[in-house]
């Protein structure tokens, strides 16, 4: 094969490459914005908020027991334990006591080794609160 040849395959090649892409671009929407941008950027502000309420909240894990010091009376409503490791380790727990405390207790046995992340929710000053703690173990 000459060199004529090989130059007209490729050109060929690079035509049928760079039409094919075009027709993927047209098809394919693979877009930076998410069709519900705003009710999601106000969620994201509430996040915020709740998450400036429960600036002093501190949160301890001394084997068993979970402590949580909200600095005032407030009410936890739920606590969500996330293994970074394993989901199937995951867990939420829910208040059903619903009573106003300053510090609250949990025991929590048998956490696998490993990282966790807690979430706690509930209200503080008559707001919702949103803390979130890295733990290992």
């Amino acid at each position: 094969m000459n060199w004529g040849k090989g130059l007209i395959i490729s050109m060929t090649i690079f035509i049928v490459f760079i039409v094919g892409l075009g027709f993927y671009m047209v098809n394919n929407n693979d877009s930076l914005y998410e069709k519900d941008y705003y009710q999601k950027g106000e969620a994201h502000t509430e996040t915020m908020e709740a998450e400036e309420i429960a600036a002093n909240v501190k949160m301890d894990y001394h084997n068993p027991l979970l402590v949580i010091q909200l600095g005032e009376d407030g009410q936890v409503d739920k606590v969500v334990l996330k293994h970074m490791g394993n989901s199937k380790f995951d867990r939420v727990l829910s208040n059903g006591t619903k009573s106003v405390m300053h510090t609250y207790t949990l025991e929590i046995p048998d956490l696998q080794a490993g990282i966790w992340y807690i979430e706690v929710t509930g209200v503080l000053k008559g707001k919702p609160f949103f803390k979130k703690t890295k733990l290992v173990i």
